[in-house]
């Protein structure tokens, strides 16, 4: 699947966005036993951009404190107003 760039994303709260402007420089999948139990996957999917093509477009994201947050809604969200 080929994706054309700019290219928008964000976070399942919908209110941390994303504009990146150009494809990432890699992406991989880490089956670590760290990045198994961080996503709760068998992998993770990770991707390398410059910092200079990614626009923000929504709320700045907050630190993450566990990824399982996602299964609790958008009110658990460290972005959520």
């Amino acid at each position: 699947m080929s994706t054309s760039f700019p290219t928008e994303g964000g976070c399942d709260c919908r209110f941390v966005r994303y504009r990146m402007e150009s494809a990432p420089l890699f992406v991989h999948c880490c089956h670590c036993r760290w990045c198994q139990r961080e996503s709760g996957a068998a992998f993770a999917l990770n991707a390398m951009i410059e910092a200079d093509r990614v626009t923000s477009l929504g709320a700045e994201p907050g630190d993450c404190r566990h990824a399982f947050q996602q299964w609790f809604g958008a009110e658990n969200c460290i972005a959520s107003p």
